[in-house]
């Protein structure tokens, strides 16, 4: 996955990224399967209700980015900072992302609940983290039975970084939630080569010169338009794929794809390009579906 500058700075930001989240494990016939999260004290952004609440810039999850200076912290070629290399639980964890997903166990679990509604477009052009991504003000913008998360922001892969039966898609479309407790829920959206997309067609017209964010006034894009009718999904308890890989974060996976233009793809390309971590071992994990 995908998450934006989470890299040393996200120490800084997140300190609840540096624990584990303890997962639930499969469900018998007559309960629900349902990942839980494990309650750090002293948390920020702690929300109780549904109801309206002051908004809080933390709970983005970059830093605004304005002229710096595009030198990568990281890479997806092998070499110094290459994968091989990569800090914190990126090479030692046994909860990784992305994976292959090969089979799938049929449970009863909550279906996603989504509240997404039309934002004013906030697009970065994120250099150091090989990212297009778009960000989201506060707001409960998806539940899971009764669990709110947060929309942060929208990244962009290319290729899609979950594999199915050993294939990637040529592109994916990651949405990055998370919750007043700080876990990641991660849905990705594989791409297919089709018709023009015209969220994305909005999003491309308007990115900003690498290290910039550009916030548009009067231009709002819905969410809702980067997901397949049928939503479907595959679930797996698993990590963050930029430095430092925490295991924070549930992956919902949509087995139904969206269609960009060749056009469109050609143009994430331009700006960047193989920005998928390597597979990772599943290690036993249970890969889930809903019933």
């Amino acid at each position: 996955m995908s998450c934006n500058r989470l890299t040393c700075n996200c120490l800084l930001v997140f300190p609840v990224l540096c624990f584990s989240v303890l997962f639930a494990a499969r469900g018998g016939a007559c309960q629900i399967a349902e990942p839980s999260e494990k309650m750090q004290a002293g948390q920020q952004g702690q929300h109780e209700s549904h109801g309206e609440h002051e908004p809080q810039q933390h709970h983005h999850l970059h830093m605004v980015p304005g002229g710096e200076k595009c030198e990568p912290k990281f890479t997806y070629e092998e070499g110094p900072l290459g994968p091989s290399h990569w800090a914190g639980l990126c090479n030692s964890g046994r909860m990784q992302a992305p994976i292959d997903i090969q089979h799938s166990e049929k449970l009863r679990i909550y279906d996603l609940k989504f509240n997404y509604q039309p934002a004013d477009l906030d697009i970065v052009n994120d250099c150091n983290q090989y990212q297009i991504l778009v960000k989201f003000p506060d707001n409960y913008w998806l539940t899971v039975g009764k669990k709110p998360y947060f929309l942060s922001e929208i990244h962009f892969r290319e290729p899609g970084e979950n594999a199915v039966n050993g294939k990637r898609p040529r592109m994916s479309i990651q949405l990055v939630h998370f919750s007043p407790e700080g876990v990641f829920l991660i849905i990705e959206v594989p791409v297919v080569a089709g018709k023009e997309n015209p969220v994305i067609k909005t999003l491309w017209e308007r990115i900003p010169a690498a290290g910039n964010e550009n916030k548009v006034k009067d231009v709002k894009i819905n969410p809702t338009d980067l997901l397949p009718a049928d939503r479907s999904f595959y679930r797996f308890p698993g990590s963050l794929t930029t430095p430092i890989c925490n295991e924070v974060a549930t992956w919902y996976v949509m087995r139904n794809p969206i269609e960009l233009s060749e056009g469109q793809i050609a143009e994430y390309t331009r700006h960047y390009h193989n920005t998928a971590r390597p597979l990772q071992p599943l290690n036993d994990r249970p890969v889930s579906e809903r019933q």
